[in-house]
């Protein structure tokens, strides 16, 4: 469970959730069972950012849900040695399936846009087999893709510009695979320019906590803008990249 209360800073921050906020969006869903895939970090603790607390968005994710129903249940399969579509393709799904959930958050941190040797065909392919079949067991996808690379201390060493062609090439096939199979896309480089600042850690493209906390606001916002939609239910994409706080009488509140 989150921490109590939050700091100040994340209170305020408008990329992060407000008070309230994710009970208004998520009231009356129906998800009971999520589980999360992908590439990334393994801590439990993200690495410490003043003002915010240091709790993974998937389990900030989960506790939001679990204001919905208290049993809500959570599978993290995030590995940090997994770092390829490939492998979370052949590690993760099984156990992924199995689980016998109605929502799967699937996030990958970009591993394969940094460095040679990029296979853009070879990751679409592995995605739809990721995708299609957690659909057609049942569940809503929300695919996400990472923050602005080349702010990360990874992506920094390599050529910006190459990066940042990758990053925009990759998330329009993420946008249309999102939506040939009825999935949720979120692109977290999209928004203003506070929303990806400050959110990576000093290692790698591990996020700080600040980057777990709008992470997590991304996702519980995109998902209080279909909570309408029954797991499972017809393919039709919604493309959002969950940017501002709701207040109370909204659309995605009311």
């Amino acid at each position: 469970m989150l921490e109590s209360p939050k700091p100040t800073a994340e209170l305020n921050d408008p990329c992060c959730l407000g008070e309230g906020e994710a009970r208004r969006l998520l009231a009356g869903s129906r998800w009971r069972r999520m589980v999360v895939l992908g590439d990334g970090r393994a801590e439990r603790r993200p690495e410490a950012t003043e003002g915010y607390l240091s709790v993974p968005w998937p389990t900030r994710v989960a506790d939001a849900l679990r204001e919905v129903d208290p049993r809500f249940a959570c599978l993290d399969l995030l590995n940090a040695r997994v770092r390829q579509a490939a492998q979370v393709r052949s590690r993760q799904l099984p156990e992924a399936l199995a689980f016998g959930g109605d929502l799967a958050v699937v996030h990958l941190s970009g591993h394969d846009l940094l460095g040679p040797g990029l296979a853009s065909d070879a990751v679409r392919t592995e995605l739809t087999r990721i995708i299609a079949p957690l659909r057609e067991r049942g569940y809503d996808v929300v695919l996400m893709d990472p923050f602005d690379l080349t702010r990360s201390a990874a992506g920094r060493v390599e050529d910006t510009e190459t990066v940042r062609m990758r990053q925009r090439a990759r998330t329009k096939r993420s946008r249309a695979l999102a939506l040939r199979h009825g999935a949720l896309h979120v692109d977290l480089s999209e928004g203003p320019p506070e929303r990806g600042a400050g959110v990576w850690g000093g290692i790698g493209t591990a996020l700080n906590g600040r980057g777990h906390a709008v992470t997590a606001a991304a996702v519980v916002r995109t998902l209080g803008g279909m909570r309408g939609r029954s797991a499972g239910s017809a393919p039709g994409s919604l493309d959002v990249t969950g940017l501002r706080p709701t207040e109370p009488g909204s659309p995605a509140s009311a």
